[in-house]
């Protein structure tokens, strides 16, 4: 199995924890220096599209680049948007792992993680079930903050009600951590090196 795409996912989130500490500590440092720092990111790769895009065509505009709101003030709010990416794309790893491991079995899982995790799970060693609803928790958590403003509803409720004591409420604000991506992140790799052949 290869495990690049989880190894990848895990030096980006180191690198964003650090450089959100870093740049905490320096309260964002020269904030008027965001355009130039723009300007410098389009140095770090390459080519900004390796494709004939209609819009490499298009000019970039002119307006002065600026926080519109200062991430001193919104450093919660940023840290939050910054897991609800990592568990976004969490979620798309861990998709696209089950495929690889159903494919080699031979088997298909259904067109969503939910089912993936369900189908797999017939080849979970019983000690490790808490894997299995780690991942589903995982997903839960993701279709809560991409599809309901990170509110808990009757669906993604059903998806963790059989194993998460006592279950939210619907209509329950979720809050996570960063903590939280790290425990995600292990029930994941344990569940698919668990599960594969």
């Amino acid at each position: 199995m290869n495990w690049d795409r989880v190894n990848v996912w895990t030096n980006t989130l180191y690198t964003l924890i650090h450089s959100l500490s870093l740049a905490k500590e320096q309260s964002f440092g020269e904030l008027d220096t965001l355009a130039d720092r723009i300007k410098e990111a389009k140095t770090w790769l390459p080519t900004g599209w390796s494709y004939n895009s209609v819009l490499a065509a298009q000019p970039m505009g002119q307006k002065t680049v600026i926080f519109r709101r200062d991430p001193n003030e919104h450093f919660e709010s940023i840290a939050g948007q910054v897991i609800q990416m990592l568990i976004q794309d969490l979620v798309v790893i861990l998709d696209g792992m089950m495929d690889d491991i159903l494919a080699a079995r031979g088997e298909r899982g259904g067109g969503f993680p939910q089912s993936k995790v369900e189908k797999l799970a017939t080849h979970l060693d019983p000690k490790f079930e808490w894997a299995k609803h780690g991942c589903l928790e995982l997903i839960a958590a993701r279709n809560v903050m991409c599809h309901a403003s990170s509110r808990w509803n009757r669906k993604s409720i059903e998806v963790i009600r059989a194993f998460v004591y006592p279950p939210p409420n619907d209509g329950d604000q979720l809050q996570l951590g960063f903590e939280a991506l790290f425990q995600f992140r292990k029930a994941m790799r344990t569940f698919l090196n668990e599960v594969k052949q």
